[in-house]
């Protein structure tokens, strides 16, 4: 449990980013107490030992060490993280995947007002700090990316290999998801949810309610039917069919 205020620290080599933020917290998020500002991993290191804060803010991408470098010289992690990012696209899927909280550089002040909100309700109610091993894993995937996913349910979320999934399939406001081994995971999130985070070159929405793993595809019929392991099976809608077909051809392009 934490105090009323939210003891925080911010990390970042740049100075102008760091004064950005602090006014940014200052004007925008009172209930925000800065207790230390950082240029480097090893000074934010210290610093998070000597005043344990609730929340940090750290930037990725730093010249004497990462964001990420920072993170793993800590045995285990009592605090929250939103990071702070520049970074390219494969990047910011990385942390989309893990769930892993950040703001994209220049910070616009509805965002870091979600943000600090978000930390706040979890630092209340669950342990969040989970997420940072499986956003490790994401972005060390740099030659080949094989992420994990993070799948929300009614009891939480569960992490899973991307490369496992066979199918996802809408039911209602919530997503069923096939795997290999014959698990079947239900998301309490929507299917376009899913639709905007898993790779485009690996996934395919075949149909309003279906997106499919074009790696396990076993067959396809001209009556618009794709056959999947587990036999399982998922329709393809006419106007998507050439598209498919010349995606299955080019996976890819």
């Amino acid at each position: 449990m934490f105090a009323q205020l939210l003891k925080s620290i911010i990390v970042d080599d740049e100075e102008p980013s760091r004064a950005a933020l602090v006014n940014y917290l200052s004007e925008f998020c009172p209930d925000v107490e800065i207790v230390a500002e950082c240029d480097s991993a090893k000074l934010a290191y210290h610093a998070i030992n000597k005043h344990k804060p609730n929340l940090v803010f750290i930037d990725v991408e730093m010249p004497r060490g990462s964001g990420i470098d920072l993170l793993k010289m800590f045995k285990t992690i009592s605090f929250k993280v939103i990071f702070v990012t520049a970074f390219s696209d494969y990047a910011v899927q990385a942390f989309r995947l893990s769930a892993t909280d950040f703001l994209l550089k220049p910070v616009k002040v509805d965002e870091l007002i979600e943000a600090v909100d978000k930390a706040r309700n979890e630092l209340l109610t669950t342990n969040t700090y989970q997420h940072l091993p499986v956003l490790f894993h994401n972005f060390n995937s740099t030659a080949q990316f094989t992420p994990k996913l993070a799948i929300y349910n009614s009891q939480g979320f569960e992490y899973v290999n991307i490369a496992d999934i066979i199918m996802c399939k809408a039911d209602g406001y919530c997503t069923i998801f096939y795997f290999v081994n014959d698990q079947k995971i239900i998301s309490s999130h929507n299917l376009k949810y899913y639709e905007d985070l898993l790779p485009a070159n690996q996934f395919f929405r075949t149909h309003n309610s279906f997106i499919i793993n074009i790696n396990h595809i076993t067959g396809y019929n001209n009556q618009g039917l794709i056959k999947l392991p587990a036999d399982l099976t998922c329709p393809l809608s006419v106007k998507r069919k050439s598209q498919f077909l010349s995606f299955f051809k080019n996976p890819n392009k």
